[in-house]
């Protein structure tokens, strides 16, 4: 990711410092995003206790190598992402909105340990491969804690299936040089189950083809338009 890299190993180093020892066929074609503005900046690394740490609204814990942020769930009839960034563009096809930047939250993925070094992208031939992450939703339904995996929320409407159970991967976006921007807050996504190259996580299991539209928000969760959501993001064990 050239420079952007470059800058957030360089946030990363300073935290360590202070304490820290799937549906593609048929697809539509999408409007293209609109032109980036000035590239967010990473904002400052604040320690909150051992092991715990806030970059922007992102929640760090390294002991338990977890990543959460606050968020909405949103109005879509056609799925393509679990998560964006606030205000971001794929948020017609994204299940949460969560209130951070992708730089942000990016940074709190290498905090826990992730490294894009690892990743191996060949879109439209393979699925990625990346360090290995598990993804958990959480609300209040009728008063009540609801809890899921991030998988049971895309629900194909034609065969009445979640998306199969299993591991995520971190690949880390990409820099985009002739715009100068990360391309995860161009793009405006942060986890994505169809292989593009925009997403910080994507899925890595093979994708099924379907026909666009078909692929919805689970109705069977309950999970309402503008509810509050905490999205959690684990680092698991790599192979």
């Amino acid at each position: 990711m050239g420079s952007r890299t470059q800058i957030i190993r360089g946030f990363v180093h300073a935290a360590a410092m202070i304490g820290l020892v799937a549906v593609t066929a048929d697809a539509r074609q999408a409007p293209p995003p609109p032109p980036p503005g000035k590239p967010p900046a990473a904002s400052q690394v604040e320690k909150l206790g051992p092991n715990k740490f806030r970059i922007g609204n992102v929640s760090i814990d390294t002991e338990k190598k977890e990543v959460s942020v606050r968020g909405v769930s949103l109005e879509v009839t056609a799925l393509e992402f679990i998560a964006v960034p606030k205000n971001g563009f794929k948020a017609y096809e994204s299940a949460l909105e969560v209130d951070t930047n992708a730089i942000n939250f990016n940074l709190g993925l290498l905090l826990i340990g992730l490294d894009d070094s690892r990743t191996v992208r060949n879109p439209g031939i393979a699925p990625p491969k990346g360090d290995p992450v598990e993804i958990w939703v959480e609300w209040e339904d009728a008063g009540r804690p609801r809890k899921v995996r991030a998988e049971e929320l895309v629900y194909n409407i034609e065969t009445k299936e979640t998306m199969s159970v299993g591991p995520w991967v971190y690949t880390g976006s990409m820099f985009d040089a002739a715009n100068n921007a990360f391309l995860a807050d161009i793009e405006g996504s942060l986890i994505g189950f169809v292989q593009t190259v925009g997403p910080l996580i994507d899925n890595p299991r093979p994708l099924k083809s379907v026909n666009y539209g078909s692929v919805r928000m689970n109705p069977n969760l309950n999970l309402k338009p503008g509810t509050g959501v905490v999205l959690t993001v684990r680092a698991l064990p790599r192979p």
